[in-house]
């Protein structure tokens, strides 16, 4: 056994221990923010083009508030390389919230890639996250998780573009709808973990 095998373990005893403890002090907090997230992820699978538009125009007021801190920031620059390149960057975000908010429709086929690209991403780290909990007895609903929100994004790639319309509001309703099924689950879990 290598000389760092024993306090290896016990660091990785401590990080589990040290899981299981905040878990178990946010427990109410991740109920109630479990049950939010079955809600939303629920509305969202029921209307899907209402929902889809809505995380377009969320996204563009997102970036037009981003813009215009960006804008107020620049002028905070004493060096004019500095004030330029703010500027730039901050008309470079207004100009994209402005597009999405004045062509929703359309912004939802190029948003739907980019949701793809978003989910898959998302499952590889719930995938590690889910390895990382697997102390836990219900862990394997984060791995659930990983695998919905990876086969999320790879169906979006396959069936665009004819699904744009429906696919963001029901894709993003089931991610998060799965979401809060498995924070429900670990919030379960854990008050009978922390019993023992």
């Amino acid at each position: 056994m290598s000389q760092n095998g024993p306090s290896t373990d016990k660091n990785n005893k401590m990080t589990k221990v040290n899981l299981i403890t905040a878990l178990s002090k946010n427990r109410n907090y991740l109920i109630i923010f479990g049950i939010l997230l079955v809600i939303a992820g629920s509305a969202a699978i029921l209307f899907p083009l209402i929902s889809g538009i809505s995380v377009i125009v969320i996204i563009g007021v997102a970036l037009v508030i981003s813009g215009i801190v960006q804008l107020i920031q620049a002028f905070g620059y004493e060096k004019w390389s500095g004030l330029l390149l703010a500027l730039f960057s901050s008309i470079i975000w207004l100009v994209a919230g402005g597009i999405l908010l004045a062509r929703p429709m359309e912004s939802v086929a190029v948003f739907t890639i980019f949701l793809a690209t978003i989910f898959i991403a998302e499952g590889m780290l719930k995938l590690i996250l889910a390895l990382q909990m697997r102390a836990l007895k219900n862990w394997i609903w984060f791995l659930f998780d990983a695998v919905i929100a990876l086969f999320l994004g790879f169906f979006l790639w396959v069936q665009f573009p004819f699904s744009a319309l429906w696919a963001i509001g029901v894709l993003s309703g089931l991610n998060i709808l799965s979401s809060g099924i498995a924070t429900l689950a670990i919030a379960l879990t854990i008050d009978r973990t922390t019993e023992k």
